[in-house]
């Protein structure tokens, strides 16, 4: 997943979101939406049809000036696994929550080497997906990563993540993009 898809995502969508986040579980929706939502309690036909129309044409303005972005629930799956190792509240400033009860949050990923080096303080790895990891800790790996090894990214303790490549004991990482 890109850095500029990201980056949009986040400005646009999850952050004026985020914004209007209370304590409670559900932020409420934009007010265009609840806008044209309004429109179904008109009685008169006529009234109702006309509403529907500024409303969606309003809609429809908004999310091409991208003020507002419809998106669906697999969308913000793919946005929260692109997001996986960041150890900042990135989650939880773009609007994903980021508790430990959160029953969508993701505690594994698996995915392939692209790139792996060694560099003097542990191991560089790109991830297919395009995501960098960075070792910081100094067990090593019995066998050295190899692009198309097979790695088993895990959720840790206080924020940590354990990277396995190819079933080898895991050493401790941190996502540096």
């Amino acid at each position: 997943m890109s850095k500029k898809f990201l980056l949009t995502l986040a400005t646009v969508v999850i952050i004026p979101q985020s914004a209007l986040a209370k304590d409670d579980d559900k932020a409420p929706p934009p007010a265009l939406y609840s806008q044209l939502m309004d429109c179904r309690t008109i009685a008169d036909p006529t009234a109702r049809l006309a509403c529907y129309d500024a409303k969606t044409a309003a809609l429809d303005e908004a999310t091409r000036k991208n003020e507002v972005v419809i998106t669906d629930k697999e969308a913000v799956k793919r946005a929260r696994r692109g997001l996986f190792g960041f150890t900042a509240p990135i989650g939880k400033l773009m609007g994903f929550g980021g508790d430990d009860e959160d029953e969508n949050r993701i505690d594994e990923i698996e995915s392939t080497i692209e790139s792996a080096r060694r560099t003097p303080g542990g191991w560089h790895i790109k991830l297919a997906d395009g995501s960098v990891w960075e070792q910081n800790d100094t067990r090593s790996f019995i066998l050295s990563p190899k692009p198309g090894n097979a790695v088993k990214v895990k959720r840790g303790s206080l924020g940590t993540f354990r990277v396995s490549v190819a079933g080898q004991p895991s050493v401790k990482m941190r996502r540096v993009e």
